[in-house]
């Protein structure tokens, strides 16, 4: 298992330990935006999902080379999409976790991990943006279920404690994607107390 595989498979545990922490009577608790709990917790199984299913296309080439690429791409195409529809995708998602999600979202997160015994780091996976290397696709997901963790534990009033190598995994793309984005000066200053973020600032 390569490092980054180890990053997915410890961001997955740290997800599900959140999941297993939700009362039965905060599933429908107010979480990000339009989403509560529920909705929250399927878009984020999505991270165990899209493995599974990309894995299963076999692009002749990577489109995408780099994990920021990836979400310079998908940043572009959810802009012209309708943000209805993203809303929903994740209430549908939240809705397939059924009458017990903890063991919906266990079950992703195995399914996902004994998928990618059989893949090689450099192997191409699908994504919404074209063929990526499943080296440059899991710290996406990395990103992804640590992000959507620290939003689950301030919905649910919890204390999470991220492992230091997860979170500079994620301050570390996060920091590419500034850059490549053109805001990379703009994210030093507000770090180093030359600025601060425009109000509603996102990299995603």
């Amino acid at each position: 298992m390569t490092v980054r595989d180890a990053f997915y498979e410890e961001a997955g545990a740290l997800f599900v330990g959140l999941v297993a922490c939700v009362p039965d009577d905060a599933w429908q608790r107010p979480a990000l935006g339009t989403w509560d709990v529920r909705d929250l917790v399927g878009h984020t199984s999505r991270s165990f999902v899209t493995v599974l299913e990309y894995l299963d296309e076999q692009p002749q080439s990577a489109a995408v080379v780099s994990p920021s690429a990836y979400y310079t791409a998908t940043t572009a195409v959810l802009a012209s999409s309708d943000a209805g529809a993203v809303d929903e995708r994740a209430r549908a998602a939240g809705r397939a976790l059924g009458d017990d999600p903890l063991v919906a979202v266990r079950d992703l997160r195995a399914r996902a991990l004994a998928r990618l015994d059989d893949a090689q780091p450099d192997d191409v996976m699908g994504s919404i943006v074209g063929g990526i290397r499943v080296r440059d696709y899991l710290p996406t997901r990395v990103l992804e279920l640590v992000v959507h963790s620290r939003d689950l534990a301030r919905a649910l009033d919890l204390d999470l404690d991220v492992p230091t190598a997860l979170l500079r995994a994620v301050a570390l793309l996060a920091a590419e994607m500034a850059v490549d984005s053109g805001r990379g000066g703009t994210v030093v200053d507000a770090l180093l107390g030359r600025g601060e973020l425009p109000e509603g600032f996102s990299l995603v």
